[in-house]
């Protein structure tokens, strides 16, 4: 998938790294979780304009033609909003620890039933608690009526049954709330919905509110049984990599690759680019070169894909923008479409000594940007791979490269059963965009297993459209990363994974206005699995027996090293099947990155962390 890369500008404007993230916000400035004691409680927040009709319309949405915009540093948004009946006005949201100003802005007449601020509450960490003061309570059971209280208030609680988790409400004035036990395809919550204005706004009207937001409540964890075994190998593991696709021209580009150690790494073929530079090629393509011939001379194998081609290869040549997906090769292209990818190989082998180990168009099996489908897939893998064979290349056949990770596997199938066409490839592979369940992920690395060849994971990202007012760079985001990486090793069994992106895009470092490079919390928490995890290691057995701390472990030779990523709240860890005492013990928390700490099998994992631990093998002991 083509991620958009971050200006510079935005880059130079942000902020550095500071307290602890209190909430977690989308693209859009909507919240989406509070933060209480390491834990995340899953509170959404939202703008509604209520149509005369009753019809109600999220007001936080990305329009094409007019995107929502981020104020960096400050966690304020800003954005259009179009009513079906051509009405025209601009939300503002902006976010201080816990504290939410909120304003809506007619720029033309907007009918309407009324603006609200919409608080969905999880319903089953409330379910069974109260409304205070007023003491009704969220029953278990929905009544006829969803509308469990309405009335006037400028100060809200609610209790869950336990009357330990808590969320309070203080609105700048007493305001028309009332409560609704919402059920609908999307999901049930209880929902808050707090009136800012009633009625149509007249051009130039505002209508404004300001709410904070007051989480409460002790997290409860009890002790965490982690298992290691050693003797029990899953799978050889050749260990995290990166993608360094575009953004290569960033001074994080530099900066990963002197900070990161990389076991594999994925390029971009600027086709495009090289169709009109062959004979001078310009900046892009040198940097490129350059950075292939870094990677090769480190000794790590590498992919290149191919995102856009020449316009006049295309069956719709120059009828459509850059940008549309699901275009084809025409027919009589093909034979210049090898042409031209073979010069591009030919040049890089001969000129800088390069030869990618495998090739791929992105995601072809959606299109983005050139589509086969699967037995069109099978075919290009013939055509291709006896191309690279004809020339002398090394170069092999990446099958699948497709996103993302659910029931994508299919896509393989039909080439997977051609025996002309696998014999040109040499691994396979998948995105991991959005995430999966642990059967989907097994789903394919058994077809890499049933192959006989390495499994991928050739874009690990977890939310596509991250790249919107750089949503990712939060530490919040990077545990989700962390966690992704945990559930990779232990459901799809990868050979490798390649991370979205070591470079100014999806940027794990910050470019600050004087050139010089920042690294954010993502890069800390990447640093656990790229520079602790040894190299060509075999994956052990573990296992953990609570969802919200996942363990992998990984051993060459003497050493083992154990990676354990908490989502939740500080609590006590025993790891049985390894002896007492390790080497090496660092913890990353939001406050502290990459810190050495107190080692052994008995530890304290704090809040949202991942922790490393290094033994030895005369340290550890089977069960």
């Amino acid at each position: 998938m083509r991620k958009r890369v971050a200006c510079p500008l935005i880059l130079a404007m942000l902020a550095p790294l500071g307290a602890a993230e209190r909430a977690a916000y989308d693209s859009a400035g909507r919240l989406t979780a509070l933060v209480q004691e390491g834990e995340e409680m899953e509170v959404r927040g939202q703008i509604i304009a209520v149509l005369p009709s009753g019809r109600r319309l999220p007001v936080q949405l990305h329009l094409e033609r007019s995107p929502i915009r981020r104020e960096w540093p400050a966690t304020a948004w800003s954005g259009p909003v179009e009513l079906p009946d051509g009405g025209r006005g601009k939300f503002e949201v902006k976010a201080t620890d816990t504290k939410f100003d909120l304003r809506v802005t007619a720029e033309s007449p907007m009918e309407l039933g009324a603006i609200e601020y919409v608080i969905d509450l999880p319903r089953p960490r409330f379910v069974g608690g109260k409304i205070l003061p007023a003491g009704v309570a969220l029953a278990a059971t929905r009544g006829a009526d969803p509308e469990i209280w309405k009335g006037e208030a400028a100060k809200l609680r609610f209790e869950d049954a336990a009357a330990n988790w808590s969320l309070g409400l203080e609105f700048d004035q007493s305001r028309g709330v009332s409560v609704v036990d919402r059920w609908e395809r999307s999901g049930r919550s209880f929902q808050v919905r707090t009136r800012m204005h009633t009625g149509a706004l007249t051009a130039g009207q505002s209508a404004a509110m300001a709410v904070t937001l007051t989480p409460g409540g002790a997290a409860k964890s009890t002790e965490v049984k982690l298992t290691v075994d050693p003797a029990k190998t899953r799978y050889k593991f050749d260990g995290f990599g990166a993608n360094y696709c575009f953004g290569n021209d960033s001074p994080v580009a530099n900066y990963t690759l002197d900070n990161l150690k990389i076991a594999w790494a994925r390029f971009e073929m600027k086709a495009a680019d090289w169709d009109r530079q062959r004979n001078d090629p310009g900046p892009r393509l040198k940097k490129d070169f350059e950075m292939m011939q870094r990677v090769q001379k480190m000794g790590v194998p590498y992919v290149i894909s191919i995102w856009w081609l020449p316009e006049r290869l295309y069956s719709d040549a120059n009828e459509k923008p850059r940008s549309t997906h699901n275009r084809k090769i025409a027919p009589d292209q093909w034979d210049n479409f090898l042409e031209l990818v073979g010069s591009y190989l030919l040049y890089a082998k001969n000129t800088y000594g390069v030869e990618p180990d495998l090739f791929s168009f992105n995601e072809a099996n959606i299109g983005v940007y050139v589509l086969f489908n699967p037995e069109e897939h099978a075919v290009a893998l013939k055509r291709i791979g006896a191309h690279f064979q004809k020339l002398g290349l090394k170069t092999k056949m990446l099958l699948g490269d497709a996103t993302g990770p659910r029931g994508t596997h299919e896509y393989v199938l039909a080439a997977a059963a051609d025996k002309e066409a696998m014999q040109y490839v040499g691994a396979v592979a998948f995105h991991t965009w959005g995430g999966a369940t642990p059967e989907q992920y097994m789903a394919w690395g058994d077809v890499g297993e049933w192959l006989g060849l390495p499994l991928l994971a050739a874009e690990v990202g977890v939310d596509a459209f991250a790249h919107r007012n750089r949503m990712y760079d939060t530490y919040s985001y990077g545990l989700r990363e962390a966690q992704m990486q945990q559930e990779l090793i232990l459901y799809a069994r990868p050979r490798g994974t390649q991370f979205w992106e070591f470079t100014g895009d999806y940027g794990l470092a910050r470019t600050k206005p004087d050139g010089t490079v920042e690294p954010t919390s993502r890069f800390w928490l990447m640093k656990h699995f790229t520079n602790l995890t040894p190299q060509k290691s075999d994956v052990l057995a573990t296992s953990s027996d609570q969802k919200d701390v996942l363990v992998t472990a990984f051993r060459k030779g003497d050493d083992v090293v154990v990676h354990i990523v908490n989502m939740g709240a500080a609590r006590a860890a025993r790891i049985d099947g390894l002896a007492q005492g390790a080497s090496k013990a660092t913890v990353t928390t939001e406050e502290e990155p990459f810190k050495e700490a107190a080692a052994g099998t008995n530890l304290t994992l704090p809040a949202r962390s991942v922790t490393s631990l290094s033994f030895k093998a005369q340290q550890t002991a089977t069960q």
